[in-house]
């Protein structure tokens, strides 16, 4: 079966897309053939595309979201931890990351020795000290008054 015996509606497939539709249509070239809505065929392809700055724009917005909504504050309080950490002095009462209060009663440059009962020490890193026991255990009364 070759494509002019292939009919749609009384007309041959081959004729109906083959052949260029309208007056003046037989002048070369197929793209003048009308489309839905009446423009030309080739300025369906004509469309003005988007600049490369319209394209770009809303990458870019997402990358200066990020930046004031979750890079910049990581780094502000990444850089209040570290002074926090680097004031520490011997006596002071601290709770770690892992929720262990205590008092510092050794430290070195990496490590703090904790001693968290009467007679416990525990080793524990400089960067795991999460915060002053005061200011902990007002977070934890904060969280008991909110219930």
């Amino acid at each position: 079966m070759n494509l002019t015996t292939l009919t749609h509606h009384g007309m041959s497939l081959l004729t109906r897309f083959a052949q260029p539709a309208g007056p003046g249509a037989g002048s070369g070239g197929g793209s003048a053939a009308p489309i839905a809505g009446g423009a030309p065929a080739g300025a369906a392809g004509a469309a003005a595309q988007p600049s490369l700055w319209a394209n770009l724009l809303p990458i870019v917005g997402l990358i200066v979201v990020f930046w004031f909504f979750v890079f910049r504050p990581q780094q502000k309080q990444a850089k209040e931890h570290k002074a926090f950490v680097d004031s520490l002095k011997i006596g002071a009462r601290v709770v770690t990351r892992s929720g262990f209060f205590g008092k510092i009663t050794e430290m070195d440059e990496t490590t703090v020795h904790l001693e968290i009962a009467k007679g416990v020490k525990i080793k524990v890193l400089r960067s795991q000290i999460a915060g002053s026991e005061s200011e902990a255990a007002e977070a934890v009364e904060k969280a008991q008054a909110a219930r």
